[in-house]
């Protein structure tokens, strides 16, 4: 039977972002953001699958997902990298998806981010948000910008990930990675945590959208750094309209003024492969929380001034998306038809009509 530890590197012999396994079929790799069958190893079986899992992951947490019925979580492939794994019940029984992580953290110039970033974590409090659907590197940019502060600065750093995926050391900064899951404290009583109050950064992946604005706020008003993800598939200004829907009515005055107060920026980001070569080079839509900003945040019915605001701030560092597309085609780097296709999914969610409720 072949090894989890086989097929890691034969993934990334293939410069593979993923594998997928499931009964009745062999194994597929994602290249480029390209499905393909892995035809040279045989079809899994329910017990192939359920060895795999066992090769990766601890009793308790296989017994988590049997009565669960689906899991998340990340384990190390000895000298090789890490694997984000999520294990689900498919139709034909298990089913596994396994994310390859390096072991090193990318360098922050490696991921093609803009350096505006690096100025926003230099800010001694506030609240940074990282946007964007799924795979579309938001824990890649989390954990480089944890490592830009953890070489520059000496910070106490914490970090609530559900999972752990890039694991950090000590360098200038002392760091501390917590899974909710495995400390046993109720997510809502993290604040209270003696590990949270010492922090003078938090970083916050992987919870729901209404944990990580909770905390996160929470967090900024005590003059905290946080840097939080939130998974969308909308822009900034989107993000920021659905963070006050959610909000009780009676509270909503208090949490836009709260945002804006407490709001340092925020990115909406989409990962796009290379064309010719492997890869991926990001279009990047950045939000910088400027007075003129603040003020369109906590006066009711301001956000659709937001967008066209950014537009007219690159000498800012803010950009729409359409900005950052158009860029990515002057470049040439990125094949038109992925482009095209991004910007027309983006029109369920991106494009609000001018109007007062937005």
């Amino acid at each position: 039977m072949v090894t989890m530890s086989e097929y890691f590197q034969v993934a990334q012999e293939k410069q593979a972002s993923d594998i997928y396994f499931s009964v009745g079929s062999c194994p597929w790799l994602k290249i480029d953001d390209e499905l393909h069958p892995l035809n040279t190893h045989p079809v899994l079986s329910k017990p192939e699958i359920e060895g795999l899992a066992r090769e990766v992951l601890a009793p308790e947490q296989l017994q988590n997902f049997e009565a669960r019925k689906d899991m998340i979580d990340a384990c190390t492939i000895q000298g090789q990298g890490r694997l984000r794994v999520i294990l689900s019940k498919g139709r034909g029984g298990l089913a596994m998806a396994c994310r390859l992580i390096p072991l090193e953290v990318p360098k922050f110039e490696t991921l093609g981010l803009p350096h505006i970033l690096k100025r926003l974590v230099s800010a001694g409090s506030g609240l940074i948000l990282v946007i964007g659907s799924a795979g579309s590197g938001k824990t890649t940019t989390l954990a480089s910008l944890v490592n830009h502060i953890n070489n520059s600065s000496q910070k106490s750093i914490v970090t609530i990930e559900q999972p752990v995926e890039f694991l950090h050391t000590n360098n200038r900064s002392y760091i501390e990675q917590i899974q909710p899951h495995d400390t046993g404290i109720r997510f809502d009583k993290l604040w209270h945590a003696g590990f949270l109050k010492t922090a003078d950064v938090i970083v916050i992946d992987g919870l729901q959208k209404c944990e990580t604005v909770s905390l996160g706020l929470s967090a900024a008003a005590k003059g905290l750094l946080v840097l939080a993800a939130l998974e969308s598939n909308g822009g900034v200004a989107e993000v920021l309209k659905n963070i006050f829907d959610a909000c009780p009515f009676a509270e909503r005055e208090n949490q836009r003024r709260l945002l804006a107060r407490t709001l340092r920026g925020a990115i909406w980001q989409h990962l796009f492969p290379l064309k010719g070569h492997p890869g991926f080079k990001p279009a990047v839509e950045i939000l910088i929380n400027d007075r003129v900003i603040s003020h369109m945040i906590s006066q009711p019915g301001n956000l659709h001034l937001v967008r066209p605001t950014m537009a007219a701030g690159r000498i800012k560092g803010m950009q729409t998306m359409h900005q950052a597309l158009e860029t990515l085609r002057q470049e040439s780097l990125v094949k038109e038809k992925f482009i095209s296709s991004f910007e027309d999914s983006m029109l369920a969610y991106y494009v609000y009509p001018v109007k007062e409720a937005f």
